[in-house]
């Protein structure tokens, strides 16, 4: 696949990145919707790949990405030189079902990408507050130059784990905040489910990132998109996101 020029990257100052528009694609069948993800995250890896080679890719967890993993596992991508990280991760076990980390080995982690090098965002720590100085040593690098970060929405407008009312969500909504990640401690209610302690990446995190591709499907979901109510953490990602983001959208 020909490589492909990449949108609002690179910027000295991320926190001044210019909102705009998101360009906008709708999807009539989940095979299109699937496949036309995989080959846009594709092209922007082999981009920056071939500008650097290197490349990073920030997953999200969530039952829409699989497919598309595992799609992009079976890649003739140069996947050593492929940093796989976390947008957002739940503070639990690999063993546990909610683990975004064990979806990202399930799923992309195989095949040709078991080649990537892998960056989990759980730590041993009994609680995400605790280790956000520790992970962003880790975390701090891959995360300054983000190629493609793989997002979703949910339908009460949180993204990344970026809810409202969260504990710690000023922190991690932060332009000025100087680490990649931050712990929050979102309210407990049925779309955050049992686990309400979380790490995710911070603001300046996503302003860094080159590419972003938003994934969501169903019509209250766009509806809380198109909204854009301030209020919605949607909205601060958008801000951040400015020029870089592309939204894929299945009703």
């Amino acid at each position: 696949m020909a490589t492909l020029p990449l949108t609002a990257g690179g910027l000295a100052c991320p926190c001044k990145r210019m909102a705009s528009a998101a360009e906008f694609h709708a999807f009539g069948t989940k095979e299109t919707f699937e496949t036309e993800a995989a080959d846009w995250i594709e092209a922007r890896l082999e981009d920056a790949l071939s500008r650097r080679g290197k490349a990073t890719l920030f997953c999200s967890g969530g039952s829409t990405p699989g497919p598309i993993y595992e799609t992009l596992s079976g890649l003739n991508l140069d996947w050593k030189n492929v940093t796989v990280g976390l947008a957002d991760e739940r503070w639990v076990s690999e063993d546990h079902e909610a683990s975004n980390a064990a979806l990202v080995r399930r799923t992309l982690l195989q095949n040709k990408a078991e080649a990537a090098t892998f960056l989990p965002m759980k730590t041993a720590d009994e609680s995400a507050f605790g280790a956000e100085a520790a992970l962003n040593e880790s975390y701090g690098d891959a995360a300054s130059v983000i190629d493609v970060l793989v997002l979703g929405m949910g339908e009460d407008g949180h993204t990344l784990s970026w809810f409202a009312n969260a504990k710690g969500l000023g922190a991690a909504t932060d332009p000025g905040n100087l680490l990649s990640v931050a712990a929050i401690s979102a309210p407990k209610s049925k779309v955050t489910g049992p686990v309400t302690e979380r790490m995710t990446l911070t603001y300046p995190a996503v302003a860094r990132a080159r590419s972003i591709l938003l994934m969501m499907s169903g019509d209250k979901k766009k509806t809380v998109f198109d909204a854009a109510n301030p209020d919605h953490p949607v909205s601060k990602m958008r801000k951040a996101a400015g020029k870089a983001l592309t939204v894929f959208y299945r009703s």
